[in-house]
């Protein structure tokens, strides 16, 4: 009877840690995508900073002190506590938004080699800035005059960040979130440690298979034992991790035993039939809990997607009304640039898919209400392959097919009657997506109109998207833009 009742003690015991290890999973698992989807909106957030800074610093990066003022402008939207900074081809510092910057010199900076060796968008691990005496991360993007290598641009994200996200969710001590490269380099963690490099890990080895999971690893920054969550940044090459000690996670259910112990064993001749009949119950709200858990935390993941969403939206939505001078004659062209951002929400809303999109029926709906906001007897023609991409990347050639059907309309059917526009999106190769809008009207002088807004936006968006326009006017105006798919950084 001893026996029997100590193996039910046992196997209640590991039930239970059995359970506190998967809440345990849940909560690392959690904690990991909650961290991607705020740093996505910081990385996007930061990009669009440095591309509004690289259009303001317009002249030589080393003497056009005309241009501060606008750089000032293209960042003033970042966090507080963010710090922007232009450096010129040498890496000496021109211009910085802390004002205790004197001068620095980067050119000994490996972000900085990289961005001179040809690549656009650098994200560097962790470094501590010589002024302010603080841990920071770079976004760190390529300036260019003419072709040729001119400085960069970066935006200092204080590693604090993590610290404060960390506060939000409330982590026991023992607990980690951390950002770590698609190469390995530790770029941030809370609570902090020197720049690692994790390539070697379990980590990369689990990314093969999946790029989100939980797994259990001894940590090689403090050589604590902790359950893993990890996720794959959608458009960007950084992963998310969040540990939560095992210490930790078992510290209830050790605590609950051991004060158990000292109750159970003057009596535990006579718990038999108690320890059974809970053991049975525990199993049941086991499996009941794990289903509530995981319910409630799907529910929870696709609000915030939707708050980030919508939050990003309102951030493109400011970056479009600045850009633009607000008077009649554009208030159409405002509304249909914001109305290819509200179709995205529809999209999702009507599909329940709150992480892609369906470019079919999006992107239908989308141009046939262009269509009708003009008053023009044009032959439509929409030939849309069936792809799907991410929401973000389907609002980013949502508002540059807006721009080009907008364009057509307002060029090529303005002052006469009839007319065809066809609107076509291929698969060429796999991963790659064509974009072609083709008009039959007079054309334009693209030299001419390349300082218009609409002209600006379209390589803007494009850019974005990471392709690149190329405009044919032969009897007929045709616009095509090739692309990635996914987000190649």
């Amino acid at each position: 009877m001893l026996g029997t009742m100590l193996l039910l003690s046992a196997v209640l015991a590991l039930s239970q840690f059995k359970a506190s290890r998967a809440q345990a999973q849940i909560e690392s698992y959690r904690t990991a995508h909650v961290v991607a989807t705020e740093f996505s909106w910081v990385f996007q957030a930061s990009a669009q900073a440095l591309r509004r800074l690289e259009l303001a610093a317009v002249g030589p990066v080393e003497d056009d002190l005309r241009t501060i003022g606008a750089i000032g402008d293209a960042v003033r939207d970042l966090p507080a506590g963010y710090q922007s900074s232009v450096y010129d081809a040498a890496g000496v510092l021109r211009y910085s938004s802390e004002a205790s910057a004197t001068s620095a010199e980067v050119s000994d900076g490996s972000y900085f080699a990289r961005l001179r060796d040809g690549e656009e968008l650098v994200i560097s691990p962790q470094i501590t800035k010589p002024v302010a005496g603080h841990d920071v991360f770079l976004v760190a993007r390529r300036l260019d005059r003419n072709g040729i290598f001119a400085g960069a641009a970066t935006i200092a994200i204080p590693q604090r960040t993590l610290n404060t996200l960390a506060t939000a969710l409330g982590l026991s001590d023992g607990s980690t979130i951390a950002l770590i490269s698609e190469d390995g380099m530790l770029i941030s963690r809370e609570p902090p440690v020197a720049p690692i490099n994790l390539a070697g890990t379990p980590l990369f080895d689990m990314l093969k298979k999946t790029p989100n999971g939980t797994y259990d690893n001894l940590s090689p920054a403090d050589g604590t034992r902790r359950i893993i969550g990890y996720w794959k940044l959608a458009d960007w090459p950084v992963i998310a991790v969040a540990g939560i000690s095992k210490t930790q996670a078992y510290s209830d259910v050790l605590q609950h035993w051991s004060t158990a112990s000292l109750l159970l064993i003057p009596v535990i001749f006579f718990m038999g039939w108690l320890v059974r009949r809970l053991t049975q119950l525990m199993r049941v709200d086991e499996v009941r809990q794990h289903q509530l858990f995981s319910a409630r935390d799907r529910g929870n993941f696709l609000l915030r997607e939707i708050h980030h969403r919508v939050k990003n939206n309102l951030q493109t939505v400011m970056s479009l009304i600045r850009l633009e001078a607000i008077s009649p004659d554009v208030k159409l062209r405002l509304a249909s640039r914001i109305e290819a951002m509200v179709k995205v929400h529809e999209e999702m809303y009507h599909s329940d898919q709150f992480e892609r999109v369906q470019l079919r029926p999006y992107l239908t709906r989308l141009v046939e209400g262009i269509a009708q906001s003009h008053d023009a007897d044009v032959t439509l023609t929409l030939d849309i392959a069936p792809v799907e991409i991410t929401g973000d990347r389907a609002m980013q050639l949502g508002l540059l097919i807006n721009e080009l059907v907008s364009n057509a309309y307002k060029h090529a059917f303005t002052e006469r009657r009839g007319g065809q526009l066809e609107v076509r999106l291929s698969e060429p190769s796999p991963g790659r997506l064509e974009l072609v809008v083709t008009d039959d009207g007079p054309g334009y002088m693209r030299d001419l109109n390349a300082r218009h807004m609409g002209s600006r936006l379209v390589e803007a968006f494009a850019s974005q998207l990471g392709g690149s326009v190329l405009s044919q006017t032969d009897g007929k105006v045709r616009v095509a833009v090739e692309f990635p798919r996914d987000f190649v950084a």
